[in-house]
């Protein structure tokens, strides 16, 4: 009897990849479909069609099908024992939507096993061309909804997000305001991962609560879809999503057609598939206080959040490997390519150079900060490079090693300061996972370790997707019986030790960090105190309730002020900045806050 095994998914912008892994948790067999070269007939560049307006991207919903036919083809070819697969799961490209054509689901439930799957299935879709996430073309409709529902902030506290164009809800309101008619034809919307295991499942398979969050219409704490925002989006739209379901969740036994044309065993489950991001931080192994950091063009984080607080920047995503916690993502445009820019700037073009320039200063630079946005930055919304010296002074340049310490502290100082914003919290066990090119620079890893005071490990993440999607598969076999994810995949290669953090370097990191908070703006409001009190060393202080103040006495910096959305309340000193002066003292704000007043606490 063949060993059992399991398959993981990952229907991605480009391609189509497939794993399988053993009990041992060791792959015995990975392929991939480029949509581009094996499927030319479709024309895509980079997987997508860009349209004529250079906001709407589309991909072709029976491109995806067929690279599936292709794939299974090519192991079956290869000689793969499909009856050896006890269950699979699988991703697919986070907000991307799928339109089923009224009638589709019975072609679907009776495929023949005698034609591919793209031939059954080439007049079930109502949409041709699926939005996938790199659509920018719904602004108005996102504007509809967070006036809907009363605006921004709120649409985030309830579904974890702000209106985000390529967010599903808002693109499924683009195709009922322009085409109705369409719409009315379509009996079922799929995301592009539950469209991927409802081939599988041979029946329209649920959304996961994980994938779900990305499209501004679930609900994160209550895990259902928002009434409010189904009606702002388009009408009758819950029947055709059907009810979410936990990610863990078993949906059925495979299809009868992959039995019949490839083997399967009939008793082979489908798990629920789930988004990229939430399938990644399975592949990654992340635990509760833990932060994976991708530092590649763009700089993105995945965190593992108890008690998450939804803003207006990141999101807020239900967790897909445990339903009482969160994960959170935040992306940061100025990534790679800046610190390139840097480097060849003031090192020559040396990464031998840069590393050793960054050695030569200080953890917190002597007070020296700065800003480097070439391009508009995501988080926060600003541009351009500012530098400032330790007596807050705006200046036009800094030395060469300062310049890079300033640049690499402020992308991390950045991050932490988000993150916090966002409820993460550095615990005492956390371990950040860094990939990406700049992950392989241990003297990059070092100032992050700093930042975040925290062990810093580098991992192996080729694939995390997919190989995320094989783990879940495994544990979709166990949840209900009250498995972890982590108990599950304790057979796998434990991430590897970079760096620890530098004794003492917090306490100079400290101020920079406030410093930094105040320069770009972040409004930490008055749930936000315990955090800023953290980072800047209180010896006691409480939580104000909102529309209060605070007080508390500082035993390492002097405090700030109070200011509402248009800036601080003094203006100038938002243009100068304040020297900070170590001492200790009582410090008390007494100004009430009301509901668009903010307190910034620089520590």
């Amino acid at each position: 009897m063949a060993a059992p095994c399991y398959l993981g998914w990952d229907f991605s912008t480009q391609q189509l990849k497939v794993i399988a892994i053993d009990e041992q948790l060791r792959v015995i067999y990975e392929d991939n479909v480029h949509f581009d070269k094996d499927l030319p007939e479709f024309k895509t560049q980079g997987g997508v069609y860009i349209h004529s307006d250079r906001l709407t991207v589309t991909s072709p919903v029976l491109m995806w099908v067929k690279a599936l036919d292709m794939i299974l083809e090519k192991m079956k070819s290869s000689g793969f024992n499909f009856s050896q697969i006890r269950a699979l799961s699988g991703a697919g490209q986070q907000h991307g939507s799928v339109y089923w054509k009224k009638g589709s689901s019975q072609i679907l439930k009776n495929a023949s096993p005698e034609l591919p799957l793209h031939q059954s299935l080439k007049d079930c879709f109502s949409v041709s061309d699926s939005p996938i996430w790199m659509d920018s073309s719904t602004a108005s409709q996102c504007r509809e909804l967070e006036k809907a529902v009363g605006g921004a902030q709120h649409l985030a506290r309830v579904t974890g997000s702000r209106a985000y164009e390529r967010f599903t809800g808002n693109q499924i309101a683009k195709i009922y305001s322009q085409n109705p008619e369409v719409y009315k034809q379509t009996e079922r919307i799929s995301l592009v991962s539950s469209f991927a295991a409802s081939l599988f499942l041979g029946t329209y398979a649920p959304i996961d609560y994980s994938d779900g969050s990305g499209m501004n219409l679930l609900q994160i704490w209550e895990k259902a879809w928002s009434k409010s925002c189904l009606d702002a989006c388009a009408p009758g739209l819950e029947e055709r999503l059907g009810c979410p379901v936990p990610s863990h969740s078993v949906l059925g036994p495979i299809s009868p057609y992959y039995s019949q044309r490839y083997g399967f065993s009939p008793d082979c489950k489908v798990v629920a598939f789930t988004g990229d991001n939430p399938a990644s931080l399975a592949g990654m192994r992340l635990q509760e206080g833990d932060i994976a950091i991708s530092l590649g063009t763009s700089d993105t984080l995945f965190l593992w959040i108890q008690e998450p607080t939804p803003a207006l920047e990141g999101h807020i995503l239900c967790n897909p490997v445990d339903s009482q916690t969160y994960m959170a993502l935040l992306c940061f445009k100025n990534g790679s390519l800046m610190r390139e820019r840097i480097r060849d700037d003031c090192a020559s073009g040396s990464w031998d150079e840069f590393s050793k320039a960054l050695s030569s200063t200080v953890a917190g630079n002597s007070g020296n900060l700065g800003f480097y946005f070439d391009v508009m930055e995501i988080t926060p919304e600003a541009v351009g490079i500012h530098r400032f010296n330790r007596d807050n002074q705006k200046v036009s340049r800094f030395p060469k090693e300062v310049e890079i310490r300033a640049l690499i502290e402020g992308q991390f100082m950045a991050k932490r300061i988000h993150a916090e914003k966002l409820g993460y919290k550095v615990l005492p066990r956390t371990r950040i996972l860094a990939t990406g090119g700049a992950s392989h620079n241990k003297k990059i890893l070092q100032v992050l370790s700093d930042v975040f005071n925290a062990p810093v490990f580098t991992i192996d993440t080729a694939n995390s997707a997919c190989l995320g999607s094989a783990y879940r598969a495994i544990h979709g076999l166990v949840a209900e019986r009250n498995v972890s994810l982590a108990d599950v995949v304790k057979l796998a290669p434990e991430p590897r030790l970079a760096v620890t953090p530098t004794p003492g370097a917090e306490e100079h990191l400290i101020s920079q960090t406030g410093v930094w908070s105040l320069r770009c703006g972040i409004h930490l409001t008055s749930v936000d105190i315990s955090v800023c009190c953290h980072m800047g060393s209180f010896s006691n202080h409480r939580r104000a309730p909102r529309g209060r103040g605070v007080s508390g006495c500082c035993s390492s910096y002097l405090l700030a002020d109070v200011y509402n959305s248009s800036g601080l309340m003094n203006t100038g000193v938002l243009e100068d900045g304040i020297l900070l002066k170590k001492q200790s003292k009582p410090c008390r704000v007494t100004e009430g806050l009301g509901p668009e007043m903010d307190l910034l606490l620089r520590c």
